[in-house]
């Protein structure tokens, strides 16, 4: 049975869309489901997503919710990272500052400046993750789906112990 952890399950609409297809095959129906985010309100709403979906197509699936990210990495098989460091009000200045200066960017949070401030804000807490998966769950794989994508594994990659072959 494995332990699969959503690090940033607030992201509603992604995370609602992971379940989904841990629900959908059958050899992960008796895993757990760890879900961890450091805003109560969306971490309650997915997690009554979750429990709604596993009652109804797989009664093994054990989901567990907190808000204390090492609580969750404990014993993890499998650590799914989905944070957007700062929420939408620093996206938004991703955006807004380049543009100001004449830098018109296709989306913001993978190249150019926006991409380069979202990494800015994001690498620290990934490298925090990291350090505590060394610790609670060493030999789980890590799955960064975490923007910007490319500078995010690079820096993570670097420092971490996760980075034998476990960083996905």
């Amino acid at each position: 049975m494995a332990k699969i952890v959503f690090i940033g399950a607030g992201s509603v609409v992604f995370a609602s869309r992971l379940l989904t297809d841990i629900v959908y095959h059958q050899e992960l129906r008796d895993s757990t489901v760890a879900l961890m985010d450091i805003d109560a309100e969306r971490l309650e709403l997915i997690t009554q997503f979750a429990n709604v979906l596993a009652s109804k197509y797989a009664p093994n699936l054990k989901i567990e919710s907190t808000l204390n990210r090492r609580e969750a990495l404990k014993d993890a098989n499998y650590v799914i990272i989905m944070i957007q460091v700062g929420g939408l009000e620093a996206f938004e200045y991703d955006i807004y500052i380049p543009l100001k200066y004449g830098v018109n960017q296709e989306v913001g949070d993978t190249i150019g400046p926006g991409g380069v401030f979202r990494g800015l804000r994001t690498i620290p807490v990934l490298l925090d993750i990291c350090y505590d998966m060394e610790d609670l769950s060493p030999h789980a794989l890590l799955i960064n789906y975490a923007n910007p994508i490319a500078i995010t594994c690079c820096a993570m990659h670097q420092p971490s112990k996760t980075r034998n072959g476990r960083l996905g």
